[in-house]
């Protein structure tokens, strides 16, 4: 039979006939399946060739297991080569004809090598020996690993160093493929060694450097799963990392020892002086970061003795922030980031150089930036840090868009002038993050590095007018919204600053009569810091300069018909606060010209609350039915008759030189329902607590929270039943009252509402004698005494 087909032949069929490869590929199996049934091996190792290729296309060869164990057992070493290729790329577990090639490896591996320089033409030479033991390391299972393992591992002592670092190098792949590789035994149990381990050892000490290389590679990769196992071999790997000139070797030593490090801490102190000559004096920069990498995730930078090692590693990682790589920046950035938890101090001596990287166009330079940026803050520098960040909130006009970067680029490389920097195009998401790392560094350490409480109170409201052209989607992201943050911080600031509360309240009141803000919906940021103004309005509205406008604004339409439930009931609720003490000042220094202003704004802040009590918001509708109720109260009581009251006629505005009529001129006391409201919310001042207060409270001894209070009152309601004819209009079940007698303690159970007709009609006859609420006329006669 003649070959139809090389390899390279197949190939260009197959590039020539790009839209029609499965006609090509098709006649390509055909071809070979005769092929491989040809007695000649030559044509059958050609057609193995040409179906190892179209394997590696995605077709499945399975039918040429057989003819590949043929071409494994030809005495033709190329044939032989071409027969192992084949089974790495195509044998699996689940290849039945892999049991075959079991004897046929072992006998190829324990096969003298004949001479370098023999002219027969079955020379089985050291090239092939390690071809085969690389075919063998892909083809290993662990059913093969088991049968081949102590054949392979007899070769770690080849007198090949060729074949010493294959073997070496395929210790990992029976370690990994057969987990009772261990049960080999090899004579040193008995003196309480690990074998596999003294295997390894002896193989650091070999003379060639590539085994040692290969051992090396071997124990790191083996350590990841169990580093104890190997801390054994911790003074050979010391040796080769001091006398060792090989940067990948140093590399692959490092990095074992950041992780044997944590089994053995006292390692660390042993691993200081080299780790550091090392990071003062090589050039190569894989080399160095690898160094200050372990020596941070080492734990080599804590404690007095670390200080050096870190100020080096700092220094030597300004280097990189300063190369033009971005690479090189960016590892710099990540390991100044987990340098700065144990060493804040030292981040500051890279100041300017972090700041320039939080300009960087680049966005994942710009995000570790900005972890170091909230280590960086101080006292001296939080303001200067906060408008440099300011600058990234406002949205970029004209953005340059990816064609128009594209073509400058490629005008770039055109000319050979490098193109000006790309203005850095900031996200949405990315500016939301900017936002909270502000809030995060101006609260640090309770607002230990803000000096001006005024400009930070300009500075949030600043951040929620950027907050509100954001619009993020807090749901997605995990986190409190903007929004929340934002509302959060300016409660907590005015309410721990005593001094800025003025000036606070004279912000949110601004915000409040900002009518942009109640345009974002119900679900924007804007709607919680507007839910945090009116609490501060309403909480220190003392403070306020005129609080007409404020509570205009806290019950207009507007605000009722854009704002979610919760936050109207925010406003309701304070908006009610501030018309208290605006009506307790009114009273204080009352005019009669004021009685119609308040009977005004009054009726129009009922109204107001009607229609809130309408909303579907249960507490909404809880408050606003509360405070509509009281309002009218204080709008009933202003047509109760007043007693006259005479003045002084000093105080009714005569001039000091005695000039006027003498008299003494009469007016009404002012309304006594004008201080009903303000001893409702301003009884007391309600200072900040901490949350965890209460957890600091020991609970007095003997007390048992679990006990009942009454357990012969629990008793009797245990024993009480309900019969069918002891229910209410509505069918509910009577619920009863349970009582005590005060002289024998026994348990009387008497029904809830259950009251006398005599006291029903003296409350009617109470209600009715002049029309008004009993609980109106004791408090004006109280304030009439005043």
């Amino acid at each position: 039979m003649v070959l139809e087909q090389t390899v390279s032949g197949l190939i260009k069929a197959l590039r020539a006939n790009k839209n029609d490869e499965a006609r090509v590929v098709q006649q390509a199996l055909d071809e070979t399946r005769r092929e491989i049934q040809s007695s000649d091996i030559d044509l059958k190792a050609e057609a193995i060739l040409k179906l190892v290729y179209l394997e590696m296309l995605g077709y499945s060869i399975s039918f040429a297991s057989f003819a590949i164990v043929e071409c494994m057992t030809s005495t033709k070493p190329h044939i032989k080569s071409i027969g192992y290729l084949a089974a790495s790329q195509c044998f699996d577990r689940e290849t039945e004809v892999a049991v075959l090639v079991v004897n046929l490896v072992k006998k190829d591996l324990l096969s003298p090598p004949t001479p370098m320089f023999s002219s027969s033409p079955n020379a089985f030479t050291v090239a092939h020996l390690t071809s085969t033991l690389s075919s063998v390391a892909l083809l290993l299972t662990p059913p093969l690993a088991r049968d081949l393992g102590p054949d392979l591992l007899s070769l770690l002592t080849h007198t090949r160093p060729l074949v010493r670092r294959q073997a070496t190098l395929i210790l990992w792949r029976i370690l990994h493929s057969w987990p009772g590789v261990q049960e080999l035994t090899t004579g040193r149990e008995e003196r309480g060694e690990d074998p596999w381990v003294e295997r390894l050892r002896e193989r650091l000490s070999d003379e060639d450097m590539g085994v040692v290389g290969s051992a090396v590679n071997v124990i790191c990769e083996a350590a990841r799963k169990d580093p104890r196992k190997y801390l054994p071999l911790a003074p050979e790997l010391f040796g080769l990392l001091t006398a060792s000139t090989n940067n990948w070797m140093l590399i692959k030593i490092i990095k074992l020892f950041a992780v044997l490090t944590r089994e053995e801490p006292r390692l660390v102190k042993k691993l200081v002086p080299p780790l550091t000559e090392l990071i003062e004096t090589t050039p190569a920069m894989s080399l160095l970061y690898e160094c200050i990498q372990t020596s941070i995730v080492g734990g080599m930078l804590n404690g007095p003795e670390g200080e050096q090692l870190a100020r080096t590693c700092v220094e030597k990682l300004g280097g990189f922030l300063e190369d033009l790589d971005q690479n090189l920046r960016y590892i710099a950035l990540v390991a100044l980031v987990k340098i700065a938890p144990t060493h804040p101090h030292l981040i500051s001596t890279h100041h300017d150089t972090i700041l320039n990287c939080v300009d960087d166009p680049d966005l994942s330079i710009r995000m570790r930036a900005l972890d170091l940026v909230e280590v960086m803050a101080d006292r001296q520098n939080l303001q200067a840090i906060v408008r440099r960040l300011s600058t990234h909130l406002r949205p970029v006009a004209n953005a340059p868009s990816a064609a128009s970067a594209l073509q400058r680029a490629q005008q770039s490389v055109a000319t050979g002038v490098p193109s000006a920097p790309a203005t850095p195009i900031f996200s949405a998401a990315y500016r939301a993050s900017v936002i909270s790392l502000i809030l995060r560094m101006c609260s640090s350490a309770t607002y230990s590095n803000v000096t001006n409480f005024a400009w930070l109170i300009d500075t949030l409201v600043e951040l929620t007018y950027v907050a509100r052209t954001l619009g993020t989607d807090s749901a997605t992201t995990g986190m409190p919204s903007l929004g929340a943050q934002l509302r959060d911080t300016l409660i907590d600031v005015v309410a721990r600053v005593r001094q800025i509360r003025p000036y606070a309240a004279k912000k949110m009141s601004a915000l409040l009569q900002d009518e942009d803000l109640l345009d974002e919906g119900e679900a924007s940021d804007a709607a919680e810091v507007l839910g945090a103004a009116a609490w501060i309005c309403g909480e220190y509205c003392r403070d306020l300069e005129d609080p007409r406008p404020i509570i205009a604004s806290l019950f207009g339409s507007s605000t009722t018909s854009t704002l979610p439930p919760r936050i109207l009931a925010l406003y309701i609720h304070n908006g009610v606060k501030i018309t208290a003490s605006w009506l307790g000042a009114l009273y204080e220094l009352w005019d009669e010209s004021a009685v119609e202003q308040i009977r005004s704004i009054t009726a129009a802040l009922e109204s107001q609350l009607a229609q809130c009590a309408k909303s579907p918001d249960v507490e909404l509708q809880e408050r606003a039915a509360e405070l509509g109720g009281l309002l009218q109260l204080v709008r009933q009581g202003l047509d109760l008759p007043r007693a006259l009251v005479d003045t002084d006629p000093e105080q009714n505005g005569e001039d000091a030189d005695g000039s006027g009529d003498g008299f003494a001129s009469s007016s009404r006391q002012p309304p006594g329902s004008l201080k009903l409201l303000e001893p409702l919310f301003f009884s007391h001042e309600l200072n900040p607590v901490n949350p965890k207060a209460q957890s600091l409270v020991a609970p007095p001894e003997g007390l048992d929270l679990d006990a009942a209070l009454n357990p012969t009152a629990w008793a009797a309601l245990d024993e009480e039943t309900v019969t069918a004819e002891e229910v209410d209009d509505y069918g509910r079940p009577i619920r009863r009252h349970i009582a005590t007698d005060g002289d024998d303690g026994s348990v009387k159970v008497k029904k809830k509402g259950a009251k006398s007709g005599t006291k029903k009609s003296r409350k009617r006859a109470d209600l009715g004698r002049d029309g008004h609420s009993p609980q109106v006329r004791p408090i004006s006669l109280r304030w009439s005494r005043h």
